[in-house]
């Protein structure tokens, strides 16, 4: 028996088909959001694998922001620069924090520490000053004199008199220079011979105390009895560098940042014909040609801390640890 289809069902058969085809197609062309399965880990954006990226140069103009980037002078980077370095790690050549001891009372030994924490040395009296004392711990002595100050060196001159020269005064751990109000002389100086480099690099620490604005210290280094380089720093952040003939010194003038109470950190530098000197760490002045040849004066105060100011009040400055580097027994020094 043949079965037999008739031509409407046929035809409706095709449109059913067509129509299905038609929403299939739809669905696939816009396709819905879907939520990700629950607990499916997928890598964070930070470590997200991403494309090289050559970085655009940014470009800041100096002159809008002058603050933002430090320039130095050209002599910097070609004259103290290689000195600074070739000095760091290197020990100093003379040294002086100027250190409290204690002192018994028959004055043969010392003691270079706090009475909590005693570390006793002995000396013969006729060395006490400048002695290199060495370290014992077989007695204690009876510390009766209290404290005293450990001078290694400093000296300074009253003119006219047969006893110089006289220990200057070592005073809280520090060399102090003072001029008293009654004073005559505008000028009062100490030295140690242990300051005589050709070619050096000195550093210290300057306080000002009682004193006018234009009470005036200066570090004078002589290289013939006519001839000196002198740095003048005063209270009322005036600087000064002098050099030449004294008969005829040349000068040149600025002015310096400070910040008391803090202490002033010096950093003066010399070799061959040039000198340079730092505050603070800073640069601030250089001088290609502050001394016709690398020579100093024969003397023991051939280098001076001077103190200048007019009479009629106290004046005072304190110095700290003293550091001086030889720069001739520095090998490989450009």
């Amino acid at each position: 028996m043949k079965i037999k289809f008739s031509k409407p069902l046929f035809f409706s058969v095709i449109m059913i088909v067509v129509a299905l085809a038609c929403g299939v197609g739809n669905d696939l062309s816009t396709p819905q959001p879907v939520s990700p399965p629950v607990g499916t880990w997928t890598l964070p954006p930070s470590v997200i694998p991403r494309q090289p990226r050559t970085p655009t140069p940014f470009f800041m103009p100096v002159l809008s922001t002058p603050k933002a980037v430090a320039t130095y002078p050209v002599w910097v980077a070609d004259f103290s620069d290689p000195i600074l370095e070739a000095v760091e790690g290197q020990l100093p050549v003379f040294e002086d924090h100027f250190p409290e001891i204690c002192v018994d009372e028959h004055r043969k030994w010392k003691v270079c520490s706090t009475p909590e924490q005693r570390t006793y040395y002995q000396s013969p009296l006729s060395e006490l000053p400048l002695a290199t004392a060495r370290p014992t711990l077989d007695l204690q002595p009876d510390l009766q004199d209290g404290y005293a100050l450990l001078n290694k060196g400093w000296f300074y001159v009253i003119p006219d008199n047969s006893r110089n020269p006289f220990y200057a005064l070592i005073d809280s751990g520090t060399l102090v220079l003072k001029l008293p109000a009654e004073k005559e002389s505008k000028d009062f100086w100490v030295y140690t011979p242990h300051l005589l480099q050709k070619n050096f690099v000195l550093q210290f620490d300057l306080e000002f105390y009682e004193n006018q604005p234009e009470d005036t210290f200066r570090l004078q280094v002589d290289q013939t009895s006519e001839q000196s380089v002198a740095f003048d720093l005063s209270k009322d952040q005036n600087w000064a560098l002098h050099w030449g003939s004294l008969a005829d010194w040349q000068t040149i003038t600025g002015i310096y940042a400070n910040f008391p109470p803090e202490p002033i950190t010096v950093l003066v530098m010399a070799k061959g014909e040039e000198c340079a000197v730092y505050i603070d760490n800073v640069p601030l002045a250089y001088l290609p040609d502050c001394r016709s040849e690398p020579v100093t004066r024969p003397s023991p105060s051939a280098m001076k801390f001077h103190l200048l100011a007019e009479p009629g009040h106290l004046a005072v400055v304190t110095i700290d640890n003293v550091k001086m580097w030889d720069l001739d027994k520095i090998p490989d020094l450009p």
